[in-house]
């Protein structure tokens, strides 16, 4: 049923998809390499009041526990409120305990939920979704970066979760990296239900603003790299061989365990001093290994807010 994210999605990516010489990002939006360096050695923002690490709430931390190991996935209800309480609603229910991860393409996405073909499940309990793509500017507090990007007229922040912009950023959309987690739906916009992927191969941009990112893997992001492949070129990556395929133990919302026995998160503040910091320094490269100087930029989703457990 989910084959429209391997199969129609990725041939999406090939349309448009030569990177001009410059991004489409206008006038006031894009910046000469000089222009960044220049930035980055301006005055630091004023980050009076801001702390430099925010706690996961319990309510917002999703547990998969696999064969491998446990998986943490922090929800983005500022992204996409509903599916992020989809993915409570189900989790409390029991839905996914017993499934597997049945799609897992090397480079690309690990899919997981109702399953397809002859294992495909009916679920009028979970109604198709209306898609959730981007939220208004005015409604999130978006730290853009000074790096220009291909995808977007720009990149930065949205309380650790990698985000992108438009020129003036009215709005604001999670990007995929490395660990984003989103809804997989049909070729229709409003079609997602219980049927998530999360990244596991270099950011596929360009399913950016069309489907539904409701959270990002805080820890154990080495167990969704462990898990078994299919082959892309069968059946879009799904593995035919269910005792080939990964389980899905249990997905557990960590509020729902007694408090002594949940892991505790907390977030680097991508708003605050410590990020900014921590951007300067990847930005500009000045150990002695270094015997050519890296460009003074640096990737969105190669800076996502550090996470430190409890």
């Amino acid at each position: 049923m989910r084959a429209a994210l391997w199969a129609g999605l990725a041939g999406l990516g090939l349309i448009g998809c030569e990177a001009p010489d410059t991004p489409d990002c206008g006038a006031d939006a894009c910046a000469t390499e000089a222009d960044h360096v220049a930035v980055a050695e301006s005055a630091a923002p004023d980050f009076s009041g801001q702390p430099d690490w925010r706690a996961v709430d319990p309510e917002d931390l999703l547990l998969i526990e696999t064969a491998n190991g446990m998986i943490a996935i922090e929800l983005a209800d500022q992204f996409a409120p509903n599916h992020a309480a989809r993915m409570r609603q189900a989790a409390r229910d029991g839905f996914f305990d017993g499934l597997s991860f049945y799609r897992v393409i090397d480079g690309f996405v690990a899919q997981g939920g109702r399953g397809e073909d002859e294992d495909a499940q009916d679920l009028p309990q979970y109604p198709p979704l209306t898609g959730e793509f981007f939220v208004s500017g005015d409604s999130v507090s978006f730290t853009p970066m000074i790096d220009r990007d291909l995808y977007a007229p720009q990149v930065g922040h949205v309380a650790g979760f990698p985000a992108a912009a438009n020129a003036d950023a009215t709005e604001v959309w999670p990007i995929h990296c490395p660990g984003t987690v989103a809804m997989a739906r049909n070729n229709d916009p409003d079609t997602g239900d219980v049927e998530f992927y999360i990244v596991l191969g270099h950011g596929p941009r360009h399913l950016d603003r069309i489907m539904s990112v409701f959270g990002r893997v805080i820890d154990g992001m080495d167990h969704v790299q462990a898990l078994r492949r299919g082959d892309p070129a069968i059946n879009s990556g799904v593995i035919a061989d269910f005792e080939a395929r990964d389980a899905i133990i249990s997905i557990q919302v960590a509020a729902d365990l007694p408090e002594g026995e949940r892991p505790s998160y907390e977030v680097m503040n991508t708003a605050g001093a410590a990020f900014h910091a921590a951007k300067q320094a990847r930005r500009n490269r000045t150990h002695e290994f270094f015997f050519e100087t890296p460009p003074a930029v640096i990737e969105a989703c190669h800076m996502p807010g550090a996470v430190r457990q409890n």
